[in-house]
């Protein structure tokens, strides 16, 4: 009897694999999503495409979407297309999670995702110091920093910032004469984050510019620090 048992094991097993394999394919279930380009400028124009398979077993038998509908969502409330192909324009900035949902004859869904960003401008810049309000005297020491944000700049990663060039002007001693704006820049810090400390009391504009020779893109911002004895 217990010979008998262990000889049908494996029988059991093999039917019990291949009825949990025939459950798991009677899901939808999407095996790739492209959204193309992830991030640009307004307006912005992407291209998507999905692929599912499973379902309800009616489909086509060779991997096509086995009669599977989807529709898509891209999270700017606009409505999206019903099929594997989609073509969608971004005309507000923002990150947008584009969503596909594929659904078979039995109403069983699954969805997959990704997101776009899609940006005002090819390089935004912020500056800003450790005195927000902009009030400091002659015997403070006041850092001053930038950030950056680009398709190819996350504001947040550090290395991304290896790629930019940075010149700021103190509005305070030696100046040079710049073309971009008129603006008189003093490019004696070239670094993301100088420290400076004003040796006279006044209002300064602190002026940062911000290069990214990738894209032959510069962009200014101006902080105005009152300055007292």
């Amino acid at each position: 009897m217990k010979r008998a048992f262990l000889l049908l094991l494996p029988a059991v097993m093999l039917v019990f694999l291949s009825i949990a394999g025939c459950k798991d394919e009677t899901e939808p279930s999407f095996s790739r999503i492209r959204v193309y380009p992830e991030c640009g400028v307004v307006p912005l124009q992407v291209d998507c495409f999905a692929a599912a398979t499973g379902g309800d077993e009616s489909g086509d038998p060779t991997g096509g979407n086995n009669n599977l509908s989807i529709t898509w969502s891209f999270g700017d409330g606009t409505p999206g297309g019903s099929t594997s192909l989609a073509y969608h324009t971004f005309t507000e900035p923002g990150n947008f999670t584009v969503v596909a949902t594929a659904e078979d004859g039995d109403g069983k869904t699954t969805s997959t995702s990704q997101v776009v960003r899609v940006m005002a401008d090819t390089l935004s810049i912020e500056a800003s110091s450790n005195f927000p309000d902009g009030m400091a005297t002659v015997n403070d020491s006041i850092r001053f920093d930038v950030r950056a944000l680009s398709c190819d700049v996350n504001p947040d990663i550090e290395d991304d910032y290896r790629n930019l060039n940075f010149s700021w002007g103190m509005d305070d001693s030696f100046y040079v004469y710049s073309s971009i704006d008129t603006l008189h820049l003093e490019y004696e810090f070239t670094n993301r984050r100088p420290t400076f400390q004003f040796s006279e009391a006044g209002t300064y504009e602190v002026t940062v510019g911000v290069t990214f020779p990738a894209l032959a893109t510069t962009r200014l911002d101006t902080l105005y620090i009152e300055v007292t004895d």
